[in-house]
């Protein structure tokens, strides 16, 4: 990513009176956050997620340079205020695992398979404000002086007290905001129009061709992760197979297209094992099989 892809992607935003010194730090901290990630891979697989997600996490932290830079305007007359820069905390999770997070305004946090979350060490300004890639689950401490805004590639998410999923891997087709109660909005960075969301509705985007929609849905189903059950309606082969690799860390091969027009729906609500859950997959898919090696790795034939 050069200067100006930044300065393209930060004027897109919020970006206003940000020298290109700051820009460039900013940029310099995400790069070595993404870095340090790619170093963290077991070896068979580096977290690529991540480093594709730079652009919007490099957005997050021009805002964050931003607000904290007004902050020290407002207060540069106090003698006795003391300027402590912001620290950005990375919270990372391998797939086949998650994480419980709780943020310095003790909003909680749940963290699915295969994601990453980064938050600053304190809210100093009049907005709270993470970036996510991956999927996570969000209870929100209320403060109506001090929205909470998640921000991702695609789209934000502004709440001010609620319960919610938010599902936006980098390598996904569709992603989505699921509110479990409260209220939200969410900016589609795609056409910058606002989407008001009520419990048991979920705001979803196509990525490929940038259309989005609200859906009825029962949100117990979006966050049935947090009790390592799975819920998939109307889902592709291909949704299915990332959901499954993200959820046993298991690499997974199509050897055949003849499964790219089924569309599936299922519920795994007993602790199943992957052979389990390989099985029953089988058995809904007319003609499917499977085989595993030593090395954690499915062959779909």
């Amino acid at each position: 990513m050069t200067d100006k892809d930044l300065f393209r992607i930060w004027n897109l935003t919020k970006g206003d009176n940000v020298s290109k010194k700051e820009i460039e730090t900013a940029y310099s901290n995400v790069r070595k956050i993404t870095e340090d990630l790619e170093v963290r891979g077991n070896g068979r697989r580096v977290l690529k997620i991540f480093a594709s997600a730079v652009a919007a996490a490099a957005v997050m932290l021009l805002v964050s340079v931003l607000s904290v830079s007004t902050y020290k305007h407002i207060h540069k007359s106090d003698a006795l205020a003391v300027e402590e820069p912001v620290k950005f905390i990375e919270c990372v999770t391998g797939n086949g695992e998650t994480k419980s997070v709780s943020l310095p305004d003790s909003t909680k946090i749940v963290l699915n398979s295969g994601s990453v979350i980064i938050y600053p060490s304190s809210f100093q300004t009049s907005e709270r404000s993470v970036y996510l890639s991956g999927e996570a689950v969000f209870d929100v401490t209320k403060d109506e002086e001090k929205p909470f805004v998640v921000e991702t590639s695609d789209f934000s998410v502004r709440v001010h007290g609620t319960k919610f999923d938010i599902s936006a891997y980098s390598d996904a087709d569709e992603i989505s905001t699921t509110l479990c109660r409260g209220s939200v909005s969410v900016v589609s960075h795609i056409d910058r129009k606002e989407y008001l969301l009520v419990p048991d509705e979920r705001f979803q985007m196509d990525r490929s061709t940038g259309t989005s929609q609200i859906l009825k849905i029962d949100s117990e189903e979006s966050i049935s992760w947090l009790r390592r059950s799975l819920c998939f309606r109307s889902a592709s082969i291909h949704d299915i197979v990332k959901t499954i690799e993200r959820q046993y860390d298991v690499h997974i091969y199509l050897t055949t297209n003849r499964y790219e027009d089924n569309i599936i729906t299922a519920k795994f609500i007993h602790g199943e094992t992957l052979d389990e859950l390989m099985k029953a997959l089988c058995m809904l898919t007319p003609g499917m099989s499977y085989s595993m090696n030593s090395d954690s790795e499915i062959y779909i034939k």
